[in-house]
């Protein structure tokens, strides 16, 4: 084992770990031996010379200071200190955490200060000129902030300053909108770093660095490019309304019709083909259980489905295309129910459609006698599917029939999926 390298890492982590690495002032960092080598007794002899000639070897080297049991040196090493953190990144390889945090600052300040140059320079024929004021403006913002907020506790989460030069020139790039239409964010990535996955890399890397700055500054989100296209299905005898656009959807046999985030954002209202001011939907959490309800050649013949004018796939919880399509239908004046998962997660489903839809949500077959009929077929749940229920609400389980529910599921330990009920 590379004890000195292994010494050399502990530290960095420890250095990292520790307050906010800014101030090294009077600091001083250790690792206890029994601790760091805890099988050191009972280790090979050859081993146990090799950590004590590392240590040794940093001490000569100015980088660590040993304090030996007070049997004597030689015998049992009790702690291992360092106190010089810019020697420790300088035998690491390493630029210091607060000289790059530096440069990364000034580097953010620089390039906000030419940002705001360019969008108010109007003789500038430049594409930023060409972007909406606010856009430019957030991004100014942002760059201002970590100009100003930037330091080693950013360094240890692997935001270097290569890598907020690589974020800043995604930034930029996304000044201008037509540079981000028709192209995938993994061709954009090629485009920008000659990798293909690189852009995704750096978006979660930095990810931690917007939501703060969201949440110091009170700002609006920058744009973030995102290989995720949530979309949706809905049935029903209904017209589709959309925002700007002259045509609309008239579904009179009921068709099983699938929206995309974008499509579904731009539904102004959802109506009945048959004009009863009453409208009933019932969203369904899972997929097979939504086409056995949902197709128009099955619902028509069943009594019991026929009373539901519109059926929604949630897909477990709904993405932001089922939540734009609820929160339609809820300002179109549907009543809602809901078909789920007969466990701690298919009652938080349904807890988060109401939440979206604003309006109380009936739950359908989601009580304690279809649990008990279908029992034999469940599934045991695990301690953290168990810990869920602490996540429902008391609006939640003041619906009647989910407070007994949750108790039938609380003393059994079990749950029942969807797809085994039969609804008929």
């Amino acid at each position: 084992m590379n004890w000195e390298q292994k010494i050399i890492n502990a530290f960095i982590e420890r250095y990292f770990a520790s307050a906010s690495g800014a101030e090294e002032g009077s600091r001083t960092l250790r690792l206890r031996s029994s601790q760091f080598f805890p099988d050191f007794e009972t280790a090979h002899p050859n081993e146990k010379e090799s950590y004590l000639e590392a240590t040794e070897s940093l001490e000569r080297k100015g980088f660590v200071k040993l304090r030996w049991e007070k049997w004597g040196k030689g015998e049992r090493l009790r702690t291992i200190s360092c106190e010089n953190f810019e020697m420790l990144f300088a035998i690491a390889g390493k630029l210091f955490p607060k000289t790059e945090a530096e440069q990364v600052r000034a580097m953010l300040s620089v390039k906000a200060a030419s940002l705001r140059q360019t969008l108010t320079d109007t003789s500038l024929e430049t594409s930023l000129t060409k972007i909406a004021s606010n856009d430019g403006e957030q991004v100014i913002s942002f760059l201002e902030y970590f100009s100003r907020h930037f330091g080693p506790r950013e360094i240890g989460q692997g935001i270097v300053l290569q890598t907020m030069e690589e974020y800043v020139r995604f930034l930029e790039f996304s000044l201008n909108p037509a540079s981000l239409e028709h192209i995938t964010t993994r061709a954009l990535s090629i485009l920008l770093y000659g990798d293909s996955k690189h852009l995704e890399n750096i978006v979660a890397l930095c990810h931690p660095l917007l939501t703060r700055w969201q949440k110091d500054s009170d700002s609006n989100s920058l744009m973030i490019p995102e290989r995720s296209y949530p979309e949706t299905m809905v049935a029903g005898k209904f017209i589709i309304e959309f925002k700007n656009a002259q045509s609309s959807i008239v579904n009179a046999d009921g068709f099983i019709h699938g929206f995309p985030l974008e499509s579904a954002e731009e539904i102004a209202a959802i109506k009945l083909i048959s004009g009863n001011s009453k409208k009933t939907v019932l969203t369904i959490e899972n997929k097979e259980t939504f086409y056995a309800l949902a197709s128009p050649l099955k619902h028509n013949v069943s009594e019991k489905n026929s009373r539901y004018d519109c059926f929604l796939y949630t897909g477990g919880y709904p993405n932001r295309a089922t939540a734009a399509i609820i929160k339609t239908l809820a300002t179109s004046g549907f009543s809602f129910y809901h078909a789920g998962d007969l466990d701690p997660d298919g009652i938080l489903i349904l807890q988060h459609v109401q939440n979206i839809a604003g309006k109380p949500v009936t739950p359908l077959r989601m009580d304690t006698a279809t649990f008990d009929q279908y029992r034999k077929w469940g599934r045991k749940l695990t301690k953290p599917m168990l810990r869920q229920i602490e996540k429902i609400s008391p609006d939640t389980k003041a619906i009647p029939g989910l407070a007994d529910l949750v108790q039938r599921i609380e003393e059994t330990g079990m749950g029942v999926e969807q797809e085994i009920i039969d609804y008929r």
